[in-house]
């Protein structure tokens, strides 16, 4: 395959990334030339896309073999993404820093902010995110925000409307609505657990307190305010966005697992 063949081929993958296919992405990019670093920055970041950190760890490494991470903003951006993955909140500032010095998008100053979330700066996530729409203002809507107060009033009327075998549940299950997940919230598997994670059960499902008596932790549902506000475009779609998440995540409580959560349609 000549390179223009190669680079034809890459142009095809990164569209199949873009239209949310990324096992056809790898496939596209198979018989490209693997000493160019940009099929490798590709395989990595059609990698996140699968959550499958190890391989795009390694994709990314590959990738910095071949070239100077110093002028590839694109490379610059997906290796952070994939400290970012990791919990390596620092080596992912420092890197989208840098990205951002080469080659400043909305895209960079988005993740970020959500970085600066993460370090608990919400007055500095806030004006990177204005940055961003001033950037693309098509594209990078204001995210909606609640007061405390707020909130916890749309957390109420979600749980009013759940049904009620989840309604029940919730008698023993403990709701906290955190700014942001943490490492120790996450736990000992955080790569299981991405940073912009929008709630998260925590302790022993109902089968399984059942089963153990004596279980550690309490149930616990933890929903994380700054990422759910992220998600979304306005109040409305907020609002929806923390009832799904509050019924995926008693879900787990009533001893579902993923792809349980997801048939009922909870996902």
């Amino acid at each position: 395959m000549s390179h223009e063949q190669d680079y034809a081929q890459l142009d095809e993958a990164w569209a199949a990334l873009d239209a949310g296919e990324p096992e056809r992405a790898l496939e596209l990019s198979a018989g490209v030339d693997e000493a160019l670093g940009e099929t490798w920055i590709l395989r990595a970041t059609a990698a996140l896309d699968l959550d499958d950190v190890a391989a795009a760890q390694t994709a990314a490494e590959r990738a910095a073999e071949l070239e100077d991470e110093d002028q590839d903003a694109e490379l610059l951006a997906v290796r952070a993404e994939v400290a970012l993955r990791q919990w390596r909140i620092d080596e992912a500032r420092e890197k989208l820093e840098r990205a951002r010095t080469l080659a400043p998008n909305a895209a960079l100053l988005l993740k970020l902010a959500l970085v600066a979330d993460l370090d608990g700066d919400l007055g500095k996530a806030d004006r990177l995110t204005r940055e961003a729409q001033r950037l693309d203002p098509g594209n990078v809507p204001p995210p909606p925000r609640l007061s405390e107060s707020e909130f916890d009033g749309a957390l109420h009327a979600a749980i009013a409307k759940l049904p009620e075998e989840f309604r029940a549940a919730l008698e023993h299950v403990a709701v906290i609505v955190d700014p942001m997940p943490t490492l120790e919230i996450v736990g000992d598997d955080p790569i299981q657990t991405p940073p912009d994670l929008l709630g998260l059960f925590t302790g022993a499902s109902r089968l399984e307190a059942h089963e153990e008596a004596g279980a550690e932790l309490p149930p616990t549902i933890h929903l994380f305010q700054r990422n759910l506000e992220r998600s979304c475009v306005d109040r409305a779609e907020l609002v929806e966005q923390i009832e799904v998440t509050l019924l995926h995540e008693l879900g787990h409580y009533l001893g579902f697992d993923e792809d349980g959560v997801d048939e009922l349609g909870l996902g």
